[in-house]
């Protein structure tokens, strides 16, 4: 084709790095994500801006940090939207659609995202730079069956009320079990559909940028009965946790832990973002069954995934599509799933969480690889512009990946950066993640984190401000002021007065 490669971007909710069989995990069964690892290029260390959805999604799609896109937390907005990478590829001569989840806008109240759906389903138009999109709100069981998808349920499930779910524990804050749901029904099912949809009746004389949203594995952690492809819970590794180890934990990974976070002086207005209500993380991975039960099913809600990433692959070939179209892969942010006896996410800067996913296929540009420098989800906007020889005017955070992936160039920044900020009063950081190190600097805070992962990959023993490593936490804090400078705004200076 003579035009650019279409793309498909996928990404998925809240999935850990090791919950691919290609990337070190034996006991999961995930051959069509092992598949895109293989054919194009796989990065062994990539990085979420942000650990938590709307923060990191906006970040995805503009290029930019917190810092300069201003959604810094769910509940927040993406003010401008003009930077998003659906403009810049729809201004370039693209179709552009969106399907699943988006959540760069509030959620709790109305707004383009979250209004009704009209009454034949039809997609809304001119979103966010996209030329159709449909979406879906929230997450499995009650929360999760709203929007297009809703829709879609109750024309094609007959129903608009929630499926039963069958749960394994009291007042679990996971919400382990069994949902009465059917695979077919599933919201990753709606969106392969959907997607399929278009890839058959898109338009071949102009390529499409296909954004796909998938809402698993965020929690609730639950599968539909009928899926029988699990993973065996008795393979899983129980959680990098030591309840009764040396560990010490920074004063507000401590809250997340114990179930305090709520009561501390590190909540705003609203209780923490994206972790349980007062979970008592600490008790809840001491019991081995839930401990096991849960992250069973949280890997098996990746094989499920798995299974429905293999239907698009399969209409990529039946369409003949496939080697003209670059497909990106990854998630939005990771899950501690018990790693240092904490779950889901928050205020954190644990590889759990902040490590994620990243396979780039294009079957005419890119050969397999395999990359282990630290890049960034910010990182996403400028390589795609740089593969597409896109003149991108916007000043973006992210570097482009391009000449590494093709050439082995080495990067022009010997890290990544990470920022949180829960409200611009309280608890927030600016991390700076290295091959080897890890740094995260909390304003306003006497306490931070100092991790060695070459030595210390589970990152047990804090050496924030210990004597012997100050000479390496100055050099993490000049590499994280000179990537915050590098991408400042400037303006034109065409004189000297």
């Amino acid at each position: 084709m003579e035009t650019g490669p279409n793309i498909i971007l996928i990404t998925t909710d809240q999935q850990r790095f090791d919950s691919i069989g290609i990337n070190g995990s034996s006991f999961m069964n995930t051959p069509n994500l092992d598949r895109l690892g293989r054919q194009g290029a796989r990065f062994t260390r990539a990085y979420c801006p942000n650990p938590v959805c709307t923060p990191s999604r906006v970040s995805m799609m503009t290029g930019n940090h917190i810092s300069r896109h201003g959604a810094y937390n769910i509940g927040t907005y993406a003010e401008d939207d003009s930077k998003f990478l659906s403009h810049l590829l729809r201004e370039n001569g693209y179709n552009t659609y969106h399907i699943g989840k988006a959540h760069w806008n509030a959620w709790g109240e109305e707004n383009e995202e979250t209004k009704d759906v009209g009454p034949a389903g039809e997609p809304f138009k001119d979103f966010m730079g996209f030329d159709q999109a449909e979406l879906s709100i929230g997450h499995g069981l009650t929360g999760g069956i709203k929007g297009h998808y809703g829709f879609w349920l109750k024309e094609k499930g007959g129903r608009s009320e929630p499926f039963g779910y069958q749960a394994l524990f009291e007042d679990d804050p996971m919400e382990t079990g069994d949902w009465d749901i059917p695979s077919s029904l599933h919201s990753g099912a709606w969106v392969v559909e959907r997607a399929e949809q278009v890839i058959r009746t898109a338009d071949r004389k102009k390529p499409f940028f296909l954004n796909l949203g998938f809402q698993d594995p965020h929690h609730p952690h639950v599968l539909p009965s009928d899926f029988t492809n699990r993973v065996d819970e008795s393979a899983i590794p129980l959680p990098d946790f030591n309840p009764t180890g040396s560990e010490v934990l920074c004063e507000s990974a401590y809250h997340l832990q114990q179930g305090t976070m709520n009561h501390s002086r590190f909540v705003g207005r609203f209780k923490v973002a994206g972790n349980g209500d007062d979970a008592n993380w600490h008790t809840y991975f001491q019991d081995e069954e839930k401990a096991r039960k849960t992250r069973a099913y949280y890997y098996s809600m990746i094989q499920l995934l798995d299974e429905q990433i293999g239907q698009l692959l399969q209409c990529l070939e039946d369409t003949g599509l496939m080697n003209d179209t670059l497909i990106i892969f990854t998630s939005d942010h990771g899950e501690m799933l018990g790693d240092h006896g904490i779950g889901q996410k928050g205020p954190l800067v644990y590889e759990g969480v902040a490590r994620i996913p990243l396979m780039i296929q294009y079957p005419n540009g890119i050969a397999p690889c395999v990359i282990d420098d630290c890049v960034s989800l910010v990182d996403l906007l400028p390589t795609l512009a740089d593969f597409l020889n896109i003149q991108d005017t916007g000043r973006r955070d992210g570097i482009s990946l391009k000449d590494r992936i093709q050439e082995g160039a080495k990067l022009p920044r010997s890290g990544v950066r990470m920022e949180y900020k829960e409200e611009p009063d309280r608890i927030r950081f600016k991390s700076w993640v290295t091959k080897e190190w890890k740094l995260a600097v909390y304003s306003g805070e006497s306490f931070g984190e100092l991790y060695d992962l070459k030595h210390d990959p589970g990152e047990t023993c804090n050496l924030f401000d210990q004597p012997l490593y100050e000479q390496i936490q100055l050099k993490l804090y000049r590499e994280l002021l000179e990537d915050m400078e590098r991408s400042e705004p400037i303006s034109r200076r065409p004189s000297r007065v």
